[in-house]
């Protein structure tokens, strides 16, 4: 029985295919070393607070304005936090209105979660859109705790931002104004699953 002799093509051609199995690897691992933005995925929508940044004890809601019921609720659960310095403008408005939605997207999981805003005075406070939303408690901003928030943030908090503060009161997450609702409710309930406390 005779054989054929292998082709001096196809010798050459396993040769490239082994040595291109070596090099392919080290290709890739040089060329995503020098674009991480590639790889680099998280999977959370909102920005981590990378370091840990923690609300001064006491400080959130040191002057209520809300139903002392739900003041005391806002205790031991996680928390959607906005800050206005300003009344409340429209881009404030916008925000509650998006986080009331997303907290009523939590369906069963509402109950873990509260809404807060601080604001600057009681007059702000009873402005009709924040007066008949009865799932939030408005509060007094601390000038303390604002310097916690924009140390979170990296800079001044842009009105419309939303921080989302764990049971131990620390920042977890936060949100530019434009958040999408959907996202953040993602977010949610990751962190929520995650959590054995709140």
């Amino acid at each position: 029985m005779k054989t054929k002799a292998s082709s001096p093509f196809r010798g050459r051609s396993i040769l490239l295919l082994i040595a291109l199995t070596a090099v392919i690897p080290f290709v890739l691992a040089w060329y995503y070393a020098q674009h991480p933005e590639l790889i680099q995925k998280t999977s959370n929508y909102g920005t981590l607070v990378v370091p840990v940044q923690t609300l001064p004890e006491g400080s959130l809601l040191a002057e209520p304005f809300g139903d002392p019921k739900l003041v005391e609720e806002v205790k031991g659960r996680w928390v959607l936090l906005q800050v206005t310095q300003e009344g409340c403008p429209a881009v404030c408005k916008d925000a509650l209105h998006r986080t009331h939605q997303a907290w009523l997207m939590l369906n069963k999981e509402m109950l873990r979660v509260r809404r807060v805003l601080l604001v600057q005075d009681a007059k702000t406070a009873s402005e009709e859109v924040i007066r008949k939303d009865d799932a939030l408690v408005p509060a007094r901003l601390n000038p303390v705790l604002l310097k916690t928030l924009e140390s979170a943030a990296g800079g001044p908090v842009p009105e419309g931002a939303l921080f989302l503060i764990d049971p131990l009161m620390n920042v977890a997450l936060w949100y530019a104004p434009s958040f999408d609702p959907y996202q953040l409710v993602k977010d949610l309930k990751h962190l929520l699953k995650a959590s054995q406390i709140g």
